[in-house]
């Protein structure tokens, strides 16, 4: 069956502030925040007498930042699933954001080395033993020491971030094309291939949360947790697309094209994605309380120790209830500082959130702040930002030449 779809132009007289910034954008406060962090990583690399401190602190500003590139790609692709028009102008956006995925790819390196000397995963040294005398641990080398053997760990690895690379890049440059060529034709590819993508991501995303976050309690396994990965990277780009439309706005850009109209529909999804991760969280707590086995409760236990605890009643208190009474009003939706307060709180909590899942496997006892934390995520971010601002010079704030772009100009949310 084929998708039909009407031929439709850009409509006259487009604003010119949805031209490329080019030289406008202000690239060097961040180029220097990204050198001046990257400066520190270094010293702590090398500085650094607990190189397992380097190693978790960089993984969970490594996937803080992977996790919202994925949540884009994620929004690039069920905007094309779904025939979407209003959120044309918003899909730029996302598009930009997922131009960090090659810096990202090249960035997971470290981690691999990380890993197989022996400073992040127990499993490395699990599997690299002989068979263990234990009958309990015997069972689990002879299950997992080959789905975690080198050859076929990496080989998952590269599997994972060509998917991610070949339909970001595939997406962004079919998208870019109909900025100069216009027509049908390429919004019909986008929206034939966006599917699979849509497919192979939520598979990709998932086993790779098994594979680098689950696995650092190797002998824990939760089948919900990858939806739980993910989930948060979705609504973590959304609360980053948030913050990067109202900077723009606020510097006069993108008036016309991106209003508050669409913007209160995007507070309803942040919305709807704060009670789902609830949804989520609670459905992976409760399963694991209520079967009660070891295998399982290792999880939670491991997060009832010292101040960990504390952590664990503040998570779903700090990233669900605020959160969701920010949002409930509509007039919250509908005002910039609330939306951009809501936003910013919700990125936070999720890097707080994956904080709370790597963390307790270094510092088992209580948390134990270290400046890396905060370095980690924060050149992390940055090159996620410098990936959209790269964008933001290169090509139009918005599809200028969208087939649907006459349904994203001048609408009017219909929500009473």
């Amino acid at each position: 069956m084929s998708i039909e779809i009407p031929e439709r132009t850009a409509p006259p007289g487009m604003p010119d502030d949805v031209s490329p910034l080019g030289g406008r954008a202000p690239a060097r406060p961040l180029v220097v925040a990204l050198g001046l962090m990257g400066v520190l990583l270094i010293i702590g690399a090398f500085a650094e007498s607990d190189a397992k401190q380097f190693a978790h602190s960089y993984l969970f500003g490594y996937v803080f930042a992977l996790d919202i590139s994925l949540g884009a790609l994620f929004w690039v692709l069920i905007h094309h699933v779904s025939g979407a028009g209003w959120s044309v102008g918003l899909r730029r956006v996302y598009e930009n954001i997922t131009r960090a995925l090659p810096a990202l790819a090249v960035l997971f390196v470290p981690i691999l080395i990380c890993i197989y000397t022996g400073n992040l995963h127990e499993w490395q040294s699990f599997i690299s033993q002989p068979e263990p005398g234990d009958p309990h641990v015997q069972h689990q080398w002879h299950i997992k020491h080959l789905y975690f053997s080198a050859p076929f760990f990496l080989v998952r690895i590269t599997v994972y971030f060509v998917v991610w690379l070949s339909y970001s890049h595939f997406m962004r440059r079919l998208s870019e094309r109909q900025d100069s060529e216009g027509g049908a034709e390429l919004a019909l590819r986008m929206r034939w291939w966006a599917p699979s993508g849509t497919l192979l991501l939520g598979l990709t995303t998932t086993f790779f949360a098994f594979d680098v976050l689950m696995s650092l309690q190797y002998s824990w396994f939760s089948t919900i947790y990858g939806v739980y990965f993910w989930v948060g990277g979705i609504r973590g780009s959304m609360a980053l697309a948030v913050l990067i439309v109202l900077a723009m706005r606020f510097n006069g850009l993108l008036q016309h094209t991106i209003t508050m109209e669409h913007l209160h529909d995007v507070a309803k999804l942040m919305f709807g994605f704060t009670v789902f991760w609830a949804y989520i969280a609670f459905s992976q707590y409760f399963l694991i309380w209520y079967g009660n086995m070891p295998e399982e409760t290792q999880f939670y236990l491991l997060r009832r120790n010292g101040s960990w605890y504390d952590a664990s009643i503040l998570l779903p208190i700090l990233n669900f209830g605020v959160p969701f009474f920010l949002l409930l009003p509509r007039a919250n939706k509908r005002n910039p500082i609330a939306l951009a307060i809501a936003a910013a709180w919700i990125l936070t909590m999720h890097a707080f959130d994956l904080y709370w899942h790597v963390m307790p496997v270094l510092h088992r006892d209580t948390i134990r702040l270290h400046w890396l934390d905060a370095v980690a995520p924060m050149f992390m971010l940055c090159v996620v930002l410098l990936a959209v601002l790269r964008g933001l010079q290169r090509a139009p704030l918005i599809p200028i030449r969208d087939v649907y772009l006459n349904e994203t100009i001048g609408y009017v949310n219909e929500t009473p």
